[in-house]
């Protein structure tokens, strides 16, 4: 029979592969039950939090878990400048001293879409990097909200004014001038739904100066801030070429003609 052999050397240089591998996992994952109900944890430690970007959807809760030192979590006015964030909802979590095993500082759930930004206002931090921001999606689906119409979508929470109804858009649950296999509510095609074909790219996303969107076919277009004000839009175009260089930074969306949204990101 035949054994293997490993010099000395080499089982010493495994055994130290492995033990970094091993420490590096722990000090990358450290869990999501250390605040409690948090959907994402941000860690908090020397001069930063991480990540320092996030981009949730409306309704997540966020929790700060610290590491090290003393830090706190400020979203009302900038420890920097003292002017005020003028973020959606003012929040602030009160500060704590943390230890490499983490303790929560508390947990906030953003409700309200939108940029939000904050900082430590302990000592220098935020003078020395500690800000971040979190971007806020909006949960909000466009599409006929009426049960009574032929194409009442059930997905959705916003009405977009597309319902169409027996006698002047459909005959027997059957929209007029649109061929189908099988007609029922939810599954009806609308004029409206003829542009769920449509394909839309963003590029880069991130952005910092130039973004293009592309299309498979053309189609009026409108970009969006983060608090849902009208910034940019377009006639008909299957390519569009925008210069967001001097755009403030957050979370942006597009708009198509069919009323999908698509999410982008300035830096």
């Amino acid at each position: 029979m035949k054994y293997f052999t490993m010099p000395i050397s080499s089982k010493i240089n495994f055994v130290s592969a492995a033990l970094v591998l091993l420490l590096s996992a722990s000090s990358v994952s450290f869990g999501q039950d250390i605040c409690p109900g948090a959907d994402i944890e941000v860690a908090t430690q020397n001069f930063s939090y991480a990540p320092a970007t996030l981009v949730v959807d409306q309704g997540t809760t966020v929790g700060w878990v610290n590491f090290a030192g003393t830090h706190d979590v400020n979203g009302i006015a900038s420890s920097i400048t003292g002017n005020s964030f003028n973020n959606p909802e003012a929040f602030s979590i009160n500060p704590m001293s943390g230890n490499a095993s983490g303790v929560c500082l508390g947990t906030y759930t953003f409700t309200v879409p939108g940029l939000y930004n904050y900082d430590c206002s302990i000592g220098s931090h935020a003078a020395n990097g500690m800000v971040a921001t979190v971007s806020v999606v909006s949960l909000v689906v466009q599409g006929c909200i009426d049960s009574a119409a032929c194409n009442y979508d059930a997905a959705a929470t916003e009405d977009d004014e597309s319902c169409l109804f027996v006698g002047d858009d459909c005959v027997d649950g059957n929209i007029i001038g649109v061929i189908q296999d099988d007609c029922s509510c939810g599954e009806t095609s609308t004029v409206a739904d003829q542009f769920d074909a449509l394909s839309v790219s963003i590029f880069p996303n991130p952005v910092t100066s130039s973004l293009t969107i592309t299309l498979n076919k053309q189609s009026t277009l409108q970009v969006f801030d983060a608090v849902g004000k009208l910034v940019e839009e377009t006639g008909a175009v299957s390519t569009w070429i925008l210069n967001v260089s001097d755009w403030e930074k957050g979370l942006y969306t597009v708009q198509t003609q069919a009323g999908k949204t698509h999410k982008f990101i300035v830096e």
